[in-house]
C-alpha cells in the first residue's frame, strides 16, 4: 500500500511538471480578433481579466474553508482510494419515452430493410407497402423484412439503435426514436471536465440518471491527481447495467477519453456500446438556423436558458489547479456549477428531441 501511495505522489509531481508550463489557450491582447489565429483557443484580454478578478474574489470569500463546508458532498471509498461525491435529485418533466409509438414509427421506415433505399421506399409505399410487415408478402424482401421486423419488435433497444444508425445515418431522427425504446433506468447523461486534451487527467465526471419524476445527478470529483482513478471507479460503480450514454460530442471526446484514462491505469472500460451524441443530431436538425452548435447557444435559443456567469472551458484547468495548489475551494464552485448545468441541459435537450420526433 505504501508503494502505491508513493507511486501516486510520483505521478502527481510528474503531472505538475507537464501541466504547469502549458495552456490550451492564449490571451489575446487588446481584444484584437485578427490576432486570434487558428491554433489554440483565444481568450480576449478583457474577458480574461474579468475571470481572474472573479477567481480572486472567490478565493478571498472562501479562504480557510473546507470543500465539504461549501459544497454538499461526501468522500466515496473505492478499492483504489477516495474521491469526493456530490449527489442531488432534481425535479424534471418526465421524458416522453413511448416504446410502442417508437416501434410503430420504426416499422413504417422501409429503409431499415437491407436493399431498400429512399427511392425504392417511395415506390413501395406508392404501391401500398406502408410498413415492414407489408413487405413479408413480397418474396424478394421477405427474409430481410422478417429479420428487421423481429429486431424492432423483440430486439434489445441498443441493437435497434445500432441498426438504425447503420441503415440510415447517425443523425437520422429514427435514431432518436430508437432511444425511446430504452428503459428510463438505462439512460445515462454524461459530461466530463479534464485538465486539457490528449490524455491529461479527468478530474470531474458529471452523470445523471432518470428516476421517476426526477433526475438523479451525481458528480465525481478528484480533489487531486491521485484521486482520478477512484473517481473513474466510483462513476463506473454508479452506472446501470448496459447503459445508453447520452452526451454532447461525447462519442468523439468524453467516452473515448474516459476509456483512455481507464486504460492508463490498466482498468477495463466496459461501457459505451450504446451511445447517442446529441451534438450530431443538433447539427442536422438545427445547424442551418444557428450561428454555431455550442451547448451554450442551444441553451439560449432552444431551451430558453441563460447561465449568466459561466467559466469558459479553456480556463477550467487553471482554476482547478488554483484549487489543487491552495486547497481553497472557491475556484471549484463555477466548475462544478458549469458541469452540473451541462448534464441537466443534456436531459432537457433529449426530451425536446423526443417530443419533436414523437
Amino acid at each position: 500500500m505504501a508503494g502505491t501511495a508513493g507511486g501516486f505522489r510520483t505521478a502527481r509531481s510528474l503531472w505538475r511538471e507537464r501541466l504547469d508550463p502549458r495552456h490550451e489557450y492564449r490571451v489575446i491582447e487588446h481584444d484584437n480578433r485578427f490576432r486570434a489565429g487558428i491554433g489554440r483557443t483565444g481568450i480576449f484580454s478583457s474577458e480574461y481579466s474579468r475571470f481572474e478578478e472573479e477567481k480572486e474574489r472567490l478565493c478571498d470569500l472562501h479562504a480557510g474553508s473546507d470543500l465539504s463546508e461549501i459544497i454538499a458532498g461526501d468522500p466515496i471509498d473505492t478499492p483504489e482510494g477516495e474521491c469526493f461525491g456530490i449527489a442531488e435529485s432534481v425535479s424534471f418533466p418526465p421524458l416522453p419515452l413511448d416504446p410502442d409509438a417508437a416501434r410503430a414509427h420504426l416499422l413504417r421506415s422501409l429503409r431499415l430493410v437491407p436493399g431498400i433505399g429512399p427511392a425504392l421506399e417511395r415506390s413501395l409505399k406508392q404501391k401500398g407497402c406502408r410498413t415492414i410487415r407489408d413487405l413479408l408478402h413480397i418474396r424478394r424482401y421477405r427474409p430481410a423484412a422478417g429479420e428487421a421486423l423481429s429486431l424492432i419488435t423483440d430486439g434489445d433497444p441498443g441493437a435497434v439503435m445500432a441498426w438504425a444508425r447503420s441503415r440510415l445515418s447517425p443523425t437520422h431522427p429514427d435514431v432518436i426514436r430508437a432511444s425511446a425504446l430504452f428503459d428510463p433506468g438505462r439512460l445515462v447523461f454524461l459530461d466530463i471536465e479534464t485538465l486539457g486534451v490528449f490524455s491529461r487527467p479527468v478530474f470531474l465526471i458529471g452523470s445523471a440518471t432518470v428516476e421517476g419524476g426526477s433526475v438523479r445527478l451525481r458528480q465525481f470529483l478528484a480533489r487531486d491527481i491521485d484521486e482520478e482513478l477512484p473517481a473513474l471507479l466510483a462513476w463506473q460503480e454508479s452506472l446501470p447495467d448496459d447503459p445508453l450514454i447520452l452526451s454532447y460530442n461525447g462519442r468523439c471526446f468524453d467516452v473515448p477519453y474516459l476509456a483512455d484514462r481507464c486504460a492508463y491505469y490498466g482498468e477495463e472500460y466496459p461501457f459505451g456500446a450504446h451511445q447517442l451524441d446529441l451534438l450530431h443530431i443538433t447539427r442536422r436538425t438545427l445547424g442551418r438556423d444557428l450561428s454555431d452548435c455550442r451547448l451554450a447557444t442551444i441553451e439560449e435559443t432552444v431551451l430558453g436558458l441563460s447561465r449568466g456567469f459561466d467559466l469558459p472551458g479553456a480556463l477550467v484547468p487553471g482554476w482547478y489547479d488554483t484549487y489543487r495548489r491552495s486547497r481553497n475551494p472557491g475556484p471549484l464552485i463555477p466548475i462544478i456549477r458549469h458541469n452540473r448545468q451541462d448534464v441537466l441541459s443534456l436531459v432537457d435537450l433529449h426530451r425536446r428531441y423526443l417530443e419533436m420526433y414523437r
